[in-house]
């Protein structure tokens, strides 16, 4: 055992070497240990010294954007848009990787060896010769033993753009393309990328959810035996908006829970390198309507809410922006939320952030605030609460959202920003803030501290307005 947690701290060395990882990184451990945690990543934030194609086999967590996520067998994978720091696009096929703990992550390379013909010459005949950017925002899943890809071509800031079909045996390929499922022309409202992909529990119909800016995310029928358009020419119809065309919303990603017998919605707002922010709404349909926690149509004028994604920072660290575009995976009784995380002090790196998801005692999701480290879950007591705890309100969209320092007293009393109170029943922490004005309803559970390097005990809550709150213990 010393021997191999010594190379693990060898191996510690040269990671942070190699990175370049900014001054902060290179700070001393905060908690003053000498040897990692055996569930430590090891995983510093900043790449650019790796950002080039030629180091691409270093990217398993770097160079990922607008994910998607399968499992087969004893992988996971993640398929994501063709994006590189600090270069143009060099290669554009959908980047992909694998992992087995959903922490160290391989890359695997493209998916296709370039952007699928019939797609590439659309993009060609509708634009006069302009070329796509890449392929955006893949999606994957099985049917039957089929794996179904779809992807997005498009010129950035128009519409013209389409989404593809190619099919394959297996996550790793080959694949065949099937050629154009809907496409778009400057002249629609609708701007057909970002596609998402939902089976109907009841009656096996397929729905594929799809649009960014410009008229919103819409949702049209496909055929369950082919993935293409059931009917061709239909666009579908709209099941998200915000309150004016051209307001930043995209990237709609469903997911369906057999427990609660409901399909979520999850869209982002605001801009990818810095305000993104993740929305929620949720139907008894996978064609919608879906309805915000007031109640409210998505489909309707308004910005709808919860917000469980955000800008936010922590100690010790300088934080995160574009938390956004996320996929999402339900595996077994355990739930995963995927997305990007830009780093706070260079907002071009792009990282993969993956975070389990749960969901409250009404029915809302809510993500870990800390990445996923696969670190063991105990049984957590009332005492292991007592102490203190860096916290967070996800309340801003165009700045970060800073950690506060608050501390549960024993015997329920809370220091700290004029808190009353805190309770901890059957394994549902309540938080009384700010005099009681702000009330979260949280899940407790063992996770890593990336910024303190570290064990430790977080919180993920949401109110009854939406406002979703971010917690660790720090002591």
């Amino acid at each position: 055992m010393v021997k191999k947690i010594s190379m693990r701290w060898i191996l510690w060395i040269g990671m942070m070497t190699l990175l370049c990882v900014s001054c902060k990184n290179h700070e001393p451990d905060p908690n003053g240990n000498e040897e990692p945690d055996p569930y430590d990543p090891m995983i510093a934030d900043d790449y650019s010294s790796v950002a080039h194609i030629s180091n691409s086999s270093y990217w398993g967590p770097y160079n990922l954007h607008d994910p998607t996520m399968i499992r087969h067998g004893e992988y996971y994978y993640i398929f994501s848009t063709d994006v590189m720091y600090g270069y143009p696009v060099e290669k554009k096929g959908t980047m992909f990787r694998r992992s087995k703990d959903l922490v160290h992550w391989e890359f695997l390379g493209w998916a296709f060896d370039e952007i699928p013909q019939t797609a590439l010459q659309y993009i060609l005949d509708e634009s006069g010769g302009g070329e796509p950017n890449g392929i955006w925002a893949p999606y994957i899943l099985k049917v039957g033993d089929t794996f179904r890809l779809y992807y997005s071509a498009s010129i950035f800031g128009r519409k013209i753009s389409c989404i593809g079909l190619a099919t394959g045996n297996s996550p790793e390929g080959p694949w065949e393309d099937q050629g154009i499922v809907i496409a778009t022309s400057e002249e629609d409202e609708i701007n057909s990328i970002d596609p998402t992909v939902v089976v109907d529990a009841e009656t096996g119909q397929h729905w594929m959810a799809y649009g960014s800016y410009f008229a919103g995310i819409y949702m049209v029928e496909l055929d369950p035996a082919t993935g293409m358009l059931l009917n061709p020419g239909d666009m579908g119809k709209r099941i998200a908006f915000r309150n004016q065309y051209m307001d930043a919303i995209e990237g709609p990603e469903i997911l369906y829970h057999p427990g609660r017998q409901q399909y979520y919605l999850f869209v982002s707002y605001g801009w990818l390198e810095d305000s993104y922010n993740v929305r929620v709404g949720r139907s008894d349909s996978p064609d919608g309507p879906y309805y915000d926690i007031y109640g409210n149509d998505m489909a309707q004028p308004g910005d709808n809410m919860p917000m469980i994604t955000a800008q936010y920072q922590f100690d010790y660290h300088s934080g995160w922006q574009g938390v956004g575009h996320n996929g999402a995976l339900s595996d077994g009784e355990d739930y995963y939320f995927v997305s990007q995380g830009r780093l706070g002090s260079n907002k071009y790196l792009m990282n993969l952030h993956l975070r389990k998801m749960f969901f409250t005692s009404s029915g809302w999701p809510v993500v870990s605030p800390e990445r996923y480290a696969g670190v063991p879950q105990t049984t957590i007591s009332e005492a292991d609460l007592a102490g203190k705890w860096e916290h967070i309100d996800l309340a801003n969209t165009e700045a970060k959202n800073e950690s506060v320092m608050i501390e549960l007293n024993e015997g329920g009393s809370i220091s700290g920003k004029n808190q009353p109170f805190w309770t901890y029943t059957d394994g549902v922490l309540t938080l009384s803030l700010n005099n009681g004005d702000t009330v979260y309803e949280a899940i407790v559970l063992n996770g890593w501290d990336w910024e303190r390097r570290t064990r430790t005990i977080l919180y993920t809550g949401l109110t009854e307005e939406g406002l979703a709150g971010w917690g660790k213990k720090v002591d």
